[in-house]
Formats: structure tokens, sequence, C-alpha cells
């Protein structure tokens, strides 16, 4: 399981069952805020990440795919996902995914299943990890 997180790749946004919450984007580990709360309207799954998969964007807004993991292990992501992107957990309800850096370095979670990142950046994320 995971440390604590030192710091977060994405602003993003977490979606469990109708609850809503924003997290910002921590710049160093000292700085260990409670996230803001703030409704935010659902998202639907873009076509090109069907049920049961995380998928990786290199823009945001869910725009070109640039990986999707359905299996429920440590996966490095691929190269080229740049300074932006976004994300979407499309997994099986309640699954959830880690993101670590280059040195397998645990930085945070991306949330269960579903859950989303419209505006975000891989460039501290070398990993993501499933746990199923």
């Amino acid at each position: 399981m995971p440390n604590s997180a030192r710091r977060m790749p994405f602003g993003r946004i977490l979606v469990t069952a109708g609850a809503f919450a924003a997290i910002a984007l921590s710049t160093s580990p000292s700085q260990a805020a409670s996230p803001p709360r703030v409704a935010q309207p659902s998202v639907a799954a873009p076509a090109d990440c069907p049920k049961g998969y995380f998928c990786g964007y290199k823009q945001a807004n869910l725009k070109d795919l640039g990986f999707r993991y359905k299996d429920c292990y440590m996966q490095e992501i691929p190269d080229g996902m740049g300074t932006g992107g976004s994300w979407y957990n499309n997994q099986t309800t309640g699954t959830d995914t880690y993101f670590y850096d280059k040195y397998q370095n645990y930085l945070s979670p991306a949330g269960g299943a579903p859950s989303w990142d419209l505006h975000g950046s891989w460039k501290p994320v070398w990993y993501v990890w499933n746990i199923c």
C-alpha cells in the first residue's frame, strides 16, 4: 500500500457515488492542507476508455489517448505523455489507482472508480498502479 503522499501530480477531481471533491495541487511535501470541496458536473466515460480500464490522455479534457490499463499491478506509463494531460478511471466501482514517480515513490491517489481529472500534468508521474 502507498506511503503518505509526497506531492500531488494532478490538481484533480475525485468522484465517488455522486460526491464531488476538488483536490489542489501540492507543491511540496510540507503542504498537507485539507482539500476544498466543490460541486462539479458529472463526466461520462470517453468512448475510448471502456469499462474496466484506467485511461491516460496526453491532452486536457480526455483527448489523445496515451494509454489504458486494466491489469492490477504497477505499470510504467508510455514516453511522450508530456506536461499536460488528463485521466479517467473507468474500472470496476471502488478499484483504486495510485500515481508514482520515476523512482517508484508514491505521489498521490487517483481515487476509486469512477473518478477523473480533466486538467493535470503527467510530468512527475512515471507509474500507475491499479489496486484491485
